[in-house]
């Protein structure tokens, strides 16, 4: 498959997040717009460092090196492609549904002295511009969970893969069940972010297993991450508001900033990270 078709979500969270490109420039906590990751509630590690530890975490589930060619979807500004390229030497390409988060990494590539190496190019995950198995890996860090489906998603993720090829992702999932009375003002804040109702810790190898893949890991991370993300994020916020507002559209920036009252951290959403394999033979 080589076409370029975006679905009607894609282009809803391209818009989106060509809306948010001004946040870049506002450099929260550097070219990452992933979580962090900490080893304690104490743990005192800044934003921009926590979210690295992570993308480090990630790389590391690959099993790649020198040689190895990695697709990136969902690629953001591209920092965590660039991190893995740096640390393993391996060829990268990312994919967004933002043209301007597609030019900003291109961008950042080139200024980081890695554009022969890593590369950046408008695509939806739900129908990759590449052939049949191209890639000898694929993450999918913090974008899965914006993909109108996540079975399909994931099946066209391992069409690209070749045989024995490795995924790693991240997504949020329901660790508790979700009250009727929070039910609206979860799903509220999640449709701001243009964010699908969480997955099934319980039922992602099944559904892995239903795209073509094998799931080698399941872990939730939960405690590590996004309690400590959206407390330190609201924190970068407050003390950046000036600047986010004069960087980021007013309508966009009225949706992000947290109405009065309202508690951004929610404790039935979980977050995992899932590694699956390509088989060898179907």
């Amino acid at each position: 498959m080589t076409s370029s078709n975006v679905s009607a979500v894609g282009e809803r969270v391209g818009e989106f997040y060509d809306q948010l490109v001004g946040m870049f420039d506002a450099s929260l906590y550097g070219p990452n717009i992933h979580v962090g990751y900490w080893n304690s509630q104490e743990d005192t590690t800044n934003l921009e460092e926590a979210a690295d530890r992570l993308t480090d975490m990630m790389v590391e589930r690959l099993r790649i090196g020198a040689g190895s060619r990695v697709l990136d979807i969902g690629c953001g500004f591209g920092g965590p492609a660039i991190r893995l390229a740096r640390t393993t030497g391996a060829e990268v390409v990312g994919v967004s549904v933002s043209r301007k988060q597609v030019e900003k990494a291109n961008e950042l590539a080139e200024a980081a002295g890695v554009s022969g190496k890593v590369t950046f190019q408008y695509g939806d995950a739900m129908d990759l511009p590449f052939d049949d198995a191209s890639f000898d890996a694929v993450w999918m860090l913090e974008s899965v969970m914006q993909m109108p489906d996540r079975t399909a998603a994931l099946a066209e993720a391992a069409r690209v893969l070749r045989p024995g090829g490795r995924l790693a992702l991240t997504d949020n999932y329901e660790r508790e069940a979700i009250s009727e009375e929070r039910r609206p003002v979860i799903e509220n804040i999640l449709q701001r972010y243009l964010t699908q109702p969480p997955a099934s810790f319980e039922t992602y190898p099944a559904m892995l297993r239903e795209a073509g893949l094998r799931c080698t890991e399941l872990l939730d991370v939960s405690e590590s991450t996004t309690k400590q993300s959206v407390r330190r994020l609201g924190e970068a916020m407050a003390q950046n508001m000036e600047q986010l507002a004069s960087k980021v559209d007013p309508e966009v920036f009225k949706k992000l900033k947290p109405a009065e009252g309202e508690n951004m951290e929610m404790p039935e959403l979980g977050y995992l990270i899932a590694t699956a394999r390509r088989p060898e033979t179907a």
